[in-house]
């Protein structure tokens, strides 16, 4: 008989259980509101240390603290001890590397969340870079060299702060939705807002955030770590890299000569203090779209067959992960000093035979790079290098490439001049000078905004967007949305400038019959396209019907990401210059890529909607560092940086909080109640058979089966 009530009461008590476990979900939500819209800091690795955010497995809990003044943090370390640890809720213009860290220091708070949308979110008017004042100065040509490095000639990001490159120990969120940051707001006013100075009581408007990175220590470590078998987590950080993007004019059917070569780069990414939150307007952004428009006038030439071929090859190149120590252009120099590029070879006639295509260094003639080009109202500053033109030779080519940049800037508002006319002045931090480092007898120049220091007051931030450019909506008579103004307009000279060199150079110094002019309705879609939204006709026109669809309706990040997950923002710039330097065929029924050519369906801009054929040369490359290929984790020659790995589970919860006194009295509630529950369980075990009767006829039958 106790058998039988035994097992009724388990029926019972795990129904009883089933409800309660649904019921807790519920409950939770009514205690936790998520705050959805966030972008983490994470960890980040290099040969040396770690630099980043992470939070412990479970999370980081504290007290929400509005930050909008100096008196605010005062205030937090004045009151540390009440109700500690705090979550501080910073303006964009109180996020400051000094507070933060007397803050971190001090044990005062266990996280952070940061304004990133409104008015409470706008861009610091004196600036913000939380990067280096000497960017990428140890992996650039003048490392170590005690008149040129160090930036001891020119400090080119004055207001750098150097916050990205700190290790935090704690969890930092951005906050983009300005519902759910007035939620928080409001959280903190009702519950938690001192009056006069005085400590609020309980209960307090708390916020949870977890952000746990498996990655630690350094990139050697981390890297060990991810090669031993463990029965829990298989991988702890991915080396950052992904694709340089990089095609010619017209296709290599001869293997090139020493010198011959015309190339045009820019590099294709940027950075910010939080992950994904990447804009690069002026950093990157505004060399690659006039590159593009460059080579779509180029690409225009070449199908109308308004002009000759040039006599030696244009090549078009975009480096990715150039903002972590040079990646893309230290890869490419790294391929081609070990006859490995392009990777996708194909036969070229040489000397009255063929061969498989090489590419090296000693084959580029002028090297012309598109740094930040986008700002201000003055000049196009023209740097080259004071070491590399100590030899004749070098001077006397890069005394060329300036004459015919100069020439070709004479019909713009936005005239080529030299940022330093006695050489004493080296390159700023550029793609270029991978190359020089390898190999100092090319030369080349590299085109900025800035004639010294950067133009650009939030290089590498979060705030180098539409709005650092001052970006405005129009609209064509093809109702397509573009942005015109002094950006969009700044842009279309260079363009234009960058368009007619490139193919006076590459055809001995004849310039083309007909100056080549950039539409400047092109650079407004390629600007509207690449900060506000992806799926813009322009960018569907360079995809298929099916992945046109696909494209997000925001701005794409222009943070590198690691190699294990295609770029979208690379993906796009390769169709880009697809579309705009190859040929368009009507049929689209053989569209198979082989030999030099690349083969590609495009909606392109036909108004049937039919698919047409992009038949070029543009290709990828690898952009993954040689450190990881060699091995050589601690590497001081190649960047070394990796991304830590996370799970999911990243968040953000708002909550109330209780005092300690309630909660120790709800624990003891609790345990009592639990205990409770034991002695009663225990006694109805016991008293079974006096408290469950039997129907009528079971203990017969019990009786009779014993």
């Amino acid at each position: 008989m106790a058998t039988l009530s035994e097992n009724f009461l388990f029926i019972i008590l795990t129904a009883f259980l089933l409800l309660q476990s649904g019921y807790s979900d519920k409950v939770a939500g009514k205690i936790y509101s998520d705050v959805l819209s966030i972008h983490p800091c994470v960890i980040l690795t290099n040969a040396t240390h770690q630099i980043g955010c992470t939070s412990s497995l479970g999370g980081h809990v504290g007290v929400v603290h509005y930050i909008q003044s100096q008196d605010d943090v005062d205030w937090l370390i004045k009151h540390n001890d009440d109700h500690a640890p705090y979550i501080p809720l910073f303006t964009s213009e109180m996020f400051k590397k000094t507070s933060l860290k007397v803050l971190v220091n001090k044990k005062i708070i266990s996280g952070a969340l940061v304004i990133h949308g409104g008015k409470d979110g706008q861009a610091p008017k004196s600036g913000f870079s939380p990067v280096d004042d000497c960017p990428q100065d140890r992996f650039g040509m003048y490392n170590g060299n005690t008149e040129y490095g160090s930036c001891n000639k020119v400090k080119w990001n004055e207001g750098g702060n150097g916050m990205s490159f700190e290790s935090y120990g704690i969890p930092i969120f951005a906050l983009y939705n300005q519902t759910e940051i007035n939620e928080l707001i409001k959280c903190y006013r009702d519950n938690n807002q001192p009056i006069n100075g005085s400590v609020p009581d309980y209960p307090l408007c708390a916020v949870e955030l977890k952000d746990f990175m498996f990655a630690a220590k350094d990139t050697p470590t981390c890297i060990r770590k991810s090669k031993v078998p463990n029965p829990t987590q298989n991988q702890f950080c991915d080396p950052l890299g992904d694709y340089n993007v990089w095609g010619t004019l017209y296709p290599m059917e001869e293997e090139p000569k020493k010198g011959d070569i015309v190339v045009a780069a820019a590099k294709l990414d940027s950075s910010s203090f939080f992950h994904d939150l990447v804009y690069g307007a002026d950093n990157d952004a505004s060399g690659v779209i006039a590159l593009l428009a460059a080579a779509r006038v180029l690409g225009d030439m070449k199908r109308n067959g308004t002009e000759e071929p040039p006599k030696k090859p244009i090549m078009f190149t975009l480096f990715q992960g150039e903002s972590w120590d040079y990646i893309g252009s230290s890869r490419m120099v790294y391929d081609m000093n070990k006859d490995r590029f392009p990777s996708n070879t194909w036969k070229v006639k040489s000397n009255g035979t063929t061969k498989d295509l090489k590419l090296k260094t000693s084959h580029i003639g002028y090297f012309i790079e598109l740094n930040q080009v986008g700002l201000g109202d003055g000049p196009l500053w023209a740097h080259s290098d004071p070491i590399s033109r100590k030899t004749k030779e070098v001077d006397e080519k890069v005394k060329h490439l300036f004459d015919e940049l100069e020439k070709a800037s004479k019909n713009t508002s936005v005239p080529v001049k030299e940022a330093s006319t006695d050489k004493s002045q080296p390159l700023p931090p550029a793609s270029f000078q991978r190359f020089l480092r390898s190999n100092k007898e090319i030369p080349g120049i590299v085109l900025t905004d800035h004639q010294k220091e950067f133009s650009n007051k939030y290089y590498n931030s979060r705030f180098d967007d539409a709005y650092n450019v001052q970006g405005n909506f129009t609209s064509d008579n093809d109702s397509r949305i573009y942005l015109s103004n002094t950006f969009t307009k700044r842009l279309t000279h260079v363009a234009n400038t960058l368009a007619n060199t490139l193919y006076t150079l590459a055809n001995d110094g004849k310039p083309p019959k007909t100056e080549l002019k950039v539409n400047e309705y092109l650079i407004g879609h390629l600007v509207y396209c690449s900060f506000y939204r992806a799926n813009c006709d322009l960018y569907k026109e360079a995809f298929n019907t099916k992945m046109g669809k696909s494209l997000p309706s925001r701005a794409i990040s222009r943070y590198v990401s690691v190699n294990t997950a295609n770029n979208t923002l690379t993906i796009v710039t390769h169709n880009l210059l697809l579309y705009f330097t190859g040929y368009h065929l009507k049929t689209s029924s053989s569209c198979e890529s082989h030999g030099p050519f690349t083969l590609y369906k495009m909606l392109g801009n036909s108004n049937d909607s039919k698919e047409m054929c992009a038949n070029g040369t543009v290709y990828y490359s690898l952009a993954e560092s040689p450190a990881f290929e060699l091995e050589q984790y601690n590497s001081t020659e190649y960047s070394t940086w990796a991304e830590s790995v996370w799970n999911a589970d990243l968040s953000v919860r708002m909550f109330l909080i209780s005092s300690p006194q309630r909660q120790a009295v709800t624990l003891a509630s609790g345990i009592v109640m639990t205990l409770f529950s034991f002695v009663l369980v225990y006694f109805i075990h016991r008293k079974a058979d006096q408290i469950f009767t039997p129907a009528p006829g079971i203990l017969e039958d019990l009786d009779a089966q014993s």
